[in-house]
Order: C-alpha cells, then sequence, then structure tokens
C-alpha cells in the first residue's frame, strides 16, 4: 500500500507552528522592547516565509488509491485534527484578550498588530478548519464549525456556504463567485453586505421546506448570531471596551481573510447554462485547483477545491488533485497578496481564464 499523499503528522505541526506564533511575536516582543515590530510576525511568516517555503517543497499531485479510501476515512486521527480547532482557538482569544488590552495602554500599533495576528489565525485555521466541519455528517463536526465560525462572527457561512455556495457556484446567483474583471475590493464588499442577509434568507427556506415559518425558533441563525453575542458580550464583561475592540477586529481580519480566498477560488470561471435554463451540474473544472504540498497540509487540502466542489462530502485527506481542472500557480498565501492589487491580479489571472474559457470551448473527447 502506497503512503497516503495527505502527511497527519506534519499537519499536526503545521497547525501548532500556526497557533504559536501571535504568542512568539508577543514573547519576542517583550524580550527586546520592539513590540510594535514582533506582533507583526504573524503575518510576516504567513505571507512572505511561509510561501517561499510553500514554492520550495513544490507541488505534490498524488491521490489516495482506492484501496487506501476505506482506511483513510475511518481513521480517528484525521477527525480530531479540524475539531481540535475549536478548543485551541478559545484559547487563543483567552490569552490574546487580556495581552491586547496591556499592550492597548501602551502602544496602538503594538495592539493592532497582535488583533491582525489573532485575526489571521482565525482566517488560515479557524475558517479554514470550520470549513472542512459543516460539511461533514456528524452533528458533532458540524455545530463544532459553526461554533468556530461564531468566534469570528461569521455563523451565517455555515449556511450560506452549504445551501448557497455549493448550490449556485460559477452561476450569477452565486455573490461567493467573483467574475471576470470584478476587484477583490468590490467581490469583498458585495460578500459582507450580502452573504450575511443570504444565510438568512436560505435558513428561512429551509424552515419553511419543513412546514415551518421561517421565522421560527429553530431558525439556525438564531443560534450562531447568538453566541457571537454572547462572545462579544463576555469580552466586554471581562476587559472591558477595549476587550470588545479586540473581538470585533480579530473577527473582522479572519473574516476578510476567508472572503479572500473564496475570491480566488473560482475568480472568473463559470458553469455552462444549458437549453432548459439550467446550468450544467458542478465539476472540478469550476474551481481553481492548487497541488502545493505545504499550504494544503496547513489548510487541509482547501486548495483542491475542484474536487472539494464536486464531491462536498468528501473528507480533507480523501481530497483529489485533477489535472483537467483550471491550475493556480501558487497558494492562496502569495495569492491573497496579489488580489490586493488588482491591476496586477488582473495581469496575472485574467489570460489564465481566457485559456481556461478556449479549453471549455473545445469539442469534448468521446
Amino acid at each position: 500500500m502506497t503512503s497516503a499523499p495527505f502527511d497527519r503528522t506534519r499537519a499536526w505541526l503545521i497547525l501548532l507552528q500556526f497557533l504559536s506564533l501571535p504568542i512568539l511575536g508577543w514573547c519576542l516582543g517583550n524580550a527586546i522592547g520592539a513590540a510594535g515590530l514582533c506582533n507583526l510576525l504573524t503575518p510576516f511568516w504567513v505571507f512572505v516565509v511561509f510561501p517561499l517555503l510553500d514554492a520550495w517543497m513544490g507541488i505534490d499531485t498524488r491521490n489516495p488509491t482506492p484501496e487506501t479510501d476505506t482506511i483513510l476515512a475511518a481513521n480517528a486521527g484525521y477527525r480530531w485534527l479540524p475539531l481540535v480547532a475549536l478548543p485551541a482557538y478559545v484559547a487563543m482569544l483567552i490569552w490574546s484578550g487580556p495581552a491586547y488590552v496591556t499592550l492597548s495602554g501602551e502602544s496602538l500599533a503594538a495592539a493592532l498588530g497582535l488583533a491582525l495576528s489573532v485575526g489571521i489565525i482565525g482566517g488560515a485555521i479557524g475558517i479554514t478548519f470550520a470549513h472542512e466541519l459543516i460539511h461533514k455528517p456528524t452533528a458533532l463536526e458540524r455545530n463544532a464549525g459553526g461554533v468556530l465560525l461564531s468566534l469570528v462572527a461569521y455563523g451565517g457561512f455555515k449556511v450560506e456556504h452549504v445551501y448557497g455556495h455549493h448550490v449556485d457556484v460559477a452561476t450569477p446567483r452565486d455573490t461567493s463567485t467573483a467574475r471576470l474583471g470584478q476587484s477583490a475590493y468590490a467581490f469583498l464588499l458585495r460578500s459582507l453586505l450580502v452573504n450575511p442577509l443570504r444565510a438568512w434568507q436560505l435558513a428561512g427556506a429551509r424552515l419553511r421546506a419543513r412546514g415551518l415559518p421561517a421565522w421560527h425558533w429553530r431558525h439556525e441563525m438564531y443560534l450562531w448570531h447568538g453566541l457571537t453575542l454572547l462572545f462579544a458580550a463576555a469580552m466586554t464583561a471581562w476587559l472591558g471596551w477595549a476587550g470588545l475592540a479586540f473581538f470585533v477586529l480579530q473577527a473582522f481580519v479572519a473574516i476578510t481573510l476567508l472572503e479572500l480566498v473564496n475570491y480566488i477560488e473560482h475568480y472568473g470561471l463559470r458553469r455552462r447554462r444549458l437549453p432548459d435554463g439550467r446550468y450544467e451540474r458542478v465539476t472540478p473544472r469550476h474551481s481553481w485547483n492548487d497541488s502545493h504540498h505545504l499550504s494544503n497540509l496547513a489548510l487541509l487540502n482547501l486548495q483542491r477545491h475542484s474536487d472539494h466542489h464536486a464531491f462536498a462530502a468528501r473528507r480533507y485527506q480523501l481530497l483529489r488533485h485533477h489535472d483537467d481542472a483550471p491550475q493556480l500557480p501558487c497558494g492562496y498565501a502569495s495569492l491573497v497578496l496579489l488580489a490586493l492589487l488588482p491591476p496586477l491580479w488582473r495581469r496575472f489571472m485574467d489570460p489564465r481564464v481566457a485559456a481556461w474559457e478556449a479549453a471549455e470551448m473545445e469539442p469534448q473527447k468521446p
């Protein structure tokens, strides 16, 4: 039996490394008296050092073999990895909240650097791991994902992503699919304004499908937004208004990072409309794929997004690389920064979209 392409031991180590970054930056800042600079260790590592290491390690296009699928799916260690993100991020907030309040009385720049760092971890680890959990069949996993999202004030993602984005992906109806030529800033504005409202509508529609009124007490959004308000109130009662400011800041950074990744994942890709008005079914060709080994270990194979959309219930360790999917040239961490520079982004990505569209127009092989 060949080795599994997803190395669980290395993924655990990468998770611990990411979680340690804000703490290391804070400790280093205290040690050398440069808190403002050292609290930027996390963004420097995530967006500069890590992409260089990712490029150096290269691409891994291996897929699980049929005989390993059942073994990998049944291995409890793979299920625990995303679940651990919930207590880990709670611990991160419990530690970083007081640290932020202390720093805010000494240096606003240092405090903002810490909030930025924690928010990056919330987006890169918290929301990414929550994304894996909300797609899974067990109530424990789905609810853990919902709580994780509530910690960054984005519980609606649990509903909108599964029942909206995955249904309408690569169509004009989907507000989480970036149009060709749309800037990341326009995409962010639309996503932040529309997607939370869409989550409420979708949750209400699910209740009506069960014969219940749209505003029934079982409306899922009551729970997730209620938890967010509870967390925010607890931070305020514990740490005062500075604690609330920290909670809001880390959530904003995490949400922004999530939506920038959404922007990358489907930029410019479209499903064909069929003669009967419906759209063709979702295939791996409707999401950008990337198989850089290190970043996929860090992000639970999220960059094998083509396979995820074609087989949404498939667990992260079983996701496949598809040669026929549109391919990104590098991992998400590099592309997030590029997306913030729209002229460079379009110069870099629009020709790739054009090449994909040209390939789509070619007659399919029998």
